[in-house]
């Protein structure tokens, strides 16, 4: 029986991982050398439209980097953590037929309906740039895409797409 247990609890996770529409990138400048940095401070980038959901952005990238050992500066950081909110929308188009009659043999007739319906689907891209504020050039660069629900309920999928970013932060020497 907890076998049983076990492998149903596997097969959920397995199945609400294959549901996620989460794709991330992730690019760096390969010359870095990572060890050099251990503060950083979040600078304006392009804001979410709402405060609230900026925040929770800004609080996950802070406790990211601070899961790494990394620490706000008030003045002087070693890097400055720009956040980009993009919300864009994603045209699905769905056919649907019905109905005919008739039969199809020589010189048959029939008749069908088909209907074609337009979807809109939300998309955010978040995206977390760090430049470097002594030579004032990019050095780190996250990407982040998912469905958006657009009502604000999206604090799960915040979370998510700030762990999936910093997963293999920092970059290993020579990578």
């Amino acid at each position: 029986m907890k076998k049983a247990v076990t492998a149903v609890g596997i097969l959920i996770g397995a199945l609400s991982l294959a549901c996620s529409t989460l794709t991330t990138a992730v690019d760096y400048d390969h010359t870095v050398t990572w060890s050099q940095f251990h503060t950083f401070q979040l600078a304006d980038g392009t804001k979410h439209p709402i405060t609230f959901t900026q925040k929770r952005i800004e609080d996950a990238v802070t406790g990211a980097l601070n899961s790494k050992g990394w620490q706000v500066a008030a003045s002087h950081p070693d890097i400055l953590v720009y956040t980009h909110t993009v919300l864009t929308h994603e045209k699905v188009w769905n056919a649907t037929s019905m109905g005919g009659w008739g039969y199809r043999g020589w010189g048959g007739m029939g008749m069908r309906t088909a209907q074609v319906t337009e979807t809109r689907i939300p998309i955010g891209t978040l995206v977390v740039d760090f430049v470097n504020p002594k030579t004032q050039e990019l050095v780190w660069r996250g990407q982040a895409s998912d469905q958006v629900s657009g009502t604000g309920e999206d604090q799960g999928k915040i979370q998510a797409a700030v762990a999936a970013l910093f997963r293999n932060f920092p970059p290993a020497p020579g990578q």
